[in-house]
């Protein structure tokens, strides 16, 4: 981990940076009709489960993040203003069915105002609001209109939309902390191959990870996805089986790991030596077409530009290994890839998984698409400070391949091929990238795959 002093300047520097930004933010604002004086950033109030006194787990608001780290608790403010320090508000209440001990001494506290409170009633005081046009945001608009805020002001898109879109450029702070996460999390995919290899099961494999990247499930950014066999096809699974479904003869882990809110979401995907070969071929094809697709970031390139390379890769790999009988021309004109390849290439990471501002015309919002029928979460141009997953994938469905089993272009699968690749799945391989001035940082293949090359083992 970085000394405290690096933080503190890395902080320093993060703080006029993201300044600018809102100076910015507030001046477009002003500019399209909503005048400000300042905002106050919300870190969120508790909420309860439906008929239940059990809280929902508590997690601080991501613009409210930016500005400091994640203190623990909720109800405490970040109040912004133009060419102001920043004044930071904690409510720190005393209790004893809670542990409120105050947080310890932080690298960030000198780069701010900082005044402790013991209830949010007494926020509106430390403040000092006096008539103010502030906009508040957060998740409750309870909390703005204890603080006196315009109902009109309460998350205004004027002030969200610039602020979604500068949200996209990393400071050197936040790429910082992402390595951290990073770090943490190339740990527990490393302890995760590792566990599967061994004979474990989805549950074991699950616990490993957590514990190799020192985590608590309540401290990661996501849930893990730790999928066997047949599940490895299903995008989003939920479920971490134990004995009842054996072990696996292919494995896919989706995980990433946090640090100070700003997360890691890393995906691989590995085979037993005993796995149908052409399943283990689609995973070395897929971290070849990867690695090419990394290579494609630059400054000045649409993120699409990439998604759609992807797809044409899908077909040549699909081709060159038999599942697909057709032409590359009649593959891409019946869109077959997208059979096999029914998500988006990646996403912006940041404070949140998917983070905010990808499908965004300008700082002053609109919304680009993405190209007709296409699952997209990012149409952007890339910038320098833009940090993006890069996560192709291939994937045998049945749900979405039965229908063509009798239609008109039957022939254009190999059928008995793709009945022995259904059981194993799918293939998902994905890394966190940042776009430089120059090209592109991979921030986390070297950290898994540098590690096993040292380890002299086979990836597969």
């Amino acid at each position: 981990m970085p000394h405290r002093s690096d933080l503190a300047a890395l902080y320093r520097n993060h703080l006029d940076q993201l300044t600018q930004y809102f100076d910015d933010a507030v001046e477009r604002a002003g500019a399209a009709g909503t005048p400000l004086d300042g905002a106050v950033f919300h870190s969120g109030r508790v909420r309860l489960y439906h008929r239940d006194d059990e809280e929902i787990p508590f997690r601080p608001t991501p613009h409210y993040r930016r500005w400091i780290p994640p203190q623990g608790g909720p109800e405490h403010v970040v109040f912004a203003r133009p060419g102001r320090k920043p004044t930071v508000v904690r409510v720190l209440p005393v209790d004893f069915w809670f542990d409120t001990t105050p947080p310890a001494p932080s690298y960030w506290e000198d780069a701010v105002e900082l005044k402790d409170v013991q209830s949010f009633d007494e926020v509106p005081d430390a403040l000092g609001l006096n008539g103010e046009r502030i906009a508040y945001l957060g998740d409750s608009p309870e909390a703005a209109a204890e603080l006196h805020i315009a109902e009109s002001l309460v998350e205004p898109e004027t002030l969200i939309a610039p602020l979604d879109w500068h949200r996209a450029v990393k400071t050197p702070y936040e790429i910082t902390l992402t390595r951290l996460a990073c770090e943490a999390a190339a740990a527990g995919h490393l302890a995760a191959r590792e566990q599967f290899l061994a004979g474990s099961t989805e549950r074991e494999v699950h616990h490993q990870y957590l514990q190799a990247a020192d985590r608590l499930e309540s401290e990661m950014p996501y849930g893990t996805i730790i999928a066997f066999n047949e599940k490895t096809a299903i995008l989003h699974y939920q479920h971490k089986r134990g004995d009842a479904a054996g072990t696996g003869h292919s494995c896919l882990v989706d995980a990433g790991g946090a640090f100070h809110g700003y997360a890691a979401d890393i995906t691989r995907t590995w085979a037993v030596e005993d796995a149908h070969p052409v399943f283990r071929e689609f995973i070395r094809e897929l971290e070849a077409t990867e690695r090419h697709l990394v290579g494609m970031i630059q400054p000045g390139r649409s993120f699409v530009d990439l998604h759609l390379e992807a797809h044409h890769r899908c077909i040549e790999t699909l081709r060159r290994l038999g599942v697909l009988r057709c032409s590359t021309d009649e593959a891409q004109d019946l869109r077959l890839s997208r059979l096999f390849f029914p998500h988006g290439l990646g996403h912006h990471l940041g404070l949140q998984v998917h983070d905010v501002g990808g499908h965004q015309t300008s700082p002053a919002g609109g919304c680009t698409p993405p190209p007709d029928e296409h699952v997209l979460r990012n149409t952007r141009t890339m910038e320098p400070g833009h940090l993006l997953t890069i996560e192709p994938g291939i994937y045998f469905i049945p749900l979405l391949l039965d229908s063509w089993r009798d239609g008109a272009h039957a022939s254009a699968f190999d059928w008995q091929l793709i009945d022995q690749l259904i059981p194993l799945g799918g293939v998902r391989v994905e890394d966190d990238v940042l776009c430089t001035d120059s090209g592109f940082e991979d921030l986390t293949h070297e950290l898994i795959e540098g590690r096993l090359a040292a380890t002299l083992e086979p990836v597969h």
